[in-house]
Order: C-alpha cells, then structure tokens, then sequence
C-alpha cells in the first residue's frame, strides 16, 4: 500500500485560509474605519449648518425685536396724540 503524506497541502491550505482570514479582517477594519470617519464627518457637517440656522435666526429676531420696539413707540405716540386731540376738542366744545 501506497502511504501518501498530506501534512504539507494542509499545512499549506491552513497558511492560504489564514491569509484570507487576514485579508478579510483588513477589509472589515477598513470598512468599519471609513463608515465611522464617514458619519463623523456627516454628523459634523450637519451641526456646522445647524449652527449657521441658529446665527441666522438669532440675527433675524434681533432685528425684529428692534421693529417691535420701534411699533411700541409709534403706538405710543399714536395714543398720546390722540389723548391731545381729545383733549383739544373738549376745549372747542366747551368754548361755545
């Protein structure tokens, strides 16, 4: 009987396993690298746009603020010229 030894292909096919084991595990650390670094980045340039939303409306509700003001005191005015005008027609009716 023939005895044929095939502890060098199995070594040999172990040692290629282990290569694509490898490989597989670079792969799989790389992809996970780049979908993290992708979301940081995505996640970063959402918050910067945020941001800037944030600037933009806290400039635009100071401005309104300042015309809410500027509305309060033409009302005012407003009142106290028509209080003169009351005031000025009770004199002309009592006059006669």
């Amino acid at each position: 009987m023939i005895r044929i030894n095939l502890l060098p292909h199995r070594e040999l096919a172990r040692a290629a396993r282990r290569r694509q084991f490898n490989a597989m595990l670079a792969v799989s650390v790389a992809a996970g690298v780049f979908v993290v670094v992708a979301g940081h980045l995505f996640i970063e340039g959402r918050q910067s746009a945020q941001e800037a939303r944030n600037v933009y409306l806290e400039q635009e509700i100071a401005k309104l603020d300042v015309q809410i003001g500027e509305i309060k005191k033409i009302r005012e005015q407003t009142q106290a010229l028509l209080e003169r005008k009351q005031v000025v027609e009770t004199l002309q009716a009592n006059r006669t």
